[in-house]
């Protein structure tokens, strides 16, 4: 049989071109990734348990846990926030910012808690982005009490006082 013959069992077939070979790499289906899901966060004990004193100092008399987190949002913006301190210790126990906070102070499994609650919400906003139920904004990095209630700004003498018109994700 030759080469052309109608059968076409020893037709040959020209090679594809560079530009054939492209499209056909285009239409080929994708191979499939392996997707990798990240094991889920677990937040530093030590971190919580220094967070939960501070909500003790700072706002164990409030009933709302809304009000109580945004204590430990206040924190985490300031640790991303330019000028200062990166981590939570440092911005825990840097003189003169929270007087509420002792390492003697108890670490409540309620105030832990929370603490851990917020810190897995950071963590996922700054994974994911989106809504976390962030309960304060991040430029509100300074606040003040009245021995009720919590008082969050945007500065340290002035600026925008929070209104609390994010959703609570919180059932208190």
């Amino acid at each position: 049989m030759e080469a052309d013959s109608p059968g076409g069992q020893d037709q040959a077939f020209p090679a594809p071109t560079l530009e054939e070979a492209e499209r056909d790499k285009l239409d080929a289906p994708a191979a499939a990734t392996p997707t990798h899901t990240p094991a889920p966060y677990i937040p530093d004990e030590a971190e919580v348990e220094m967070l939960a004193r501070l909500i003790w100092g700072e706002a164990r008399g409030i009933p709302s846990d809304m009000h109580k987190a945004a204590v430990v949002w206040c924190v985490l913006n300031r640790v991303d926030a330019e000028g200062w301190p990166d981590t939570v210790a440092e911005v825990v126990t840097q003189p003169h910012q929270f007087a509420g906070y002792s390492p003697d102070y108890p670490a409540t499994e309620e105030f832990k808690a929370i603490a851990a609650d917020v810190l897995i919400r950071w963590e996922r906003e700054k994974r994911e982005g989106g809504e976390v139920g962030r309960v304060l904004p991040a430029e509100y990095v300074f606040f003040t009490g009245d021995g009720e209630v919590n008082h969050f700004r945007t500065e340290y003498k002035g600026g925008m006082f929070w209104d609390w018109s994010l959703k609570n994700p919180y059932s208190s």
